[in-house]
C-alpha cells in the first residue's frame, strides 16, 4: 500500500517485528514522536515504553526497552535491548517482576539503581493491554 512505512523492531536475540504499518509513535527521551511516509530522516534515543503503530487501521503496540530508533522517508528501524508485542506479555511474570523489584528498592543492602530499572520494565509489561 502507498504511504506505508517498514517498522523493524529489533533486539539482540530476535527480530521481533519486520512489517508495513501506517504510522508509529516512539516514546523518546524528550517525549512521543510520530512518524508517517516520508518523515524527515533523524535518530532518536528511546526511553522504556510503549510504542504505537497502526497496521491496516488497526492500532497495536510493543514495548521498547530503551535504545535508538532510526527513521528515514519510508523506514522505522527500533534497536533495543528487549521489546515484547501485544499477547506476548506474561502478566503474572511481570507482576512478581514487580513485587521483587519494589522488595529490592525498599531492601537498605540491594542496588537501587538495577531494581529501579526492573521496576520500570515491570511497569511497562504491564501497562500492554
Amino acid at each position: 500500500m502507498a504511504n506505508q512505512i517498514k517498522l523493524e523492531i529489533i533486539t539482540p536475540t530476535r527480530r521481533v517485528f519486520d512489517e508495513m504499518v501506517d504510522m508509529v509513535v516512539l516514546k523518546t527521551v524528550e517525549g512521543e514522536m510520530g512518524i508517517m511516509y516520508d518523515h524527515e530522516p533523524v535518530v532518536a534515543l528511546l526511553s522504556y515504553g510503549i510504542i504505537r503503530y497502526k497496521k491496516d487501521g488497526e492500532k497495536k503496540e510493543a514495548t521498547t526497552m530503551s535504545g535508538f530508533a532510526e527513521v528515514i522517508k519510508d523506514r522505522v528501524t527500533i534497536l533495543t535491548d528487549a521489546s515484547e508485542l501485544e499477547g506476548e506479555v506474561d502478566k503474572e511474570r511481570a507482576t512478581s517482576a514487580k513485587e521483587r523489584a519494589q522488595g529490592h528498592k525498599s531492601s537498605p543492602d540491594s542496588d537501587h539503581n538495577r531494581a529501579e530499572i526492573a521496576l520500570q520494565k515491570a511497569l511497562i509489561r504491564l501497562q500492554m493491554k
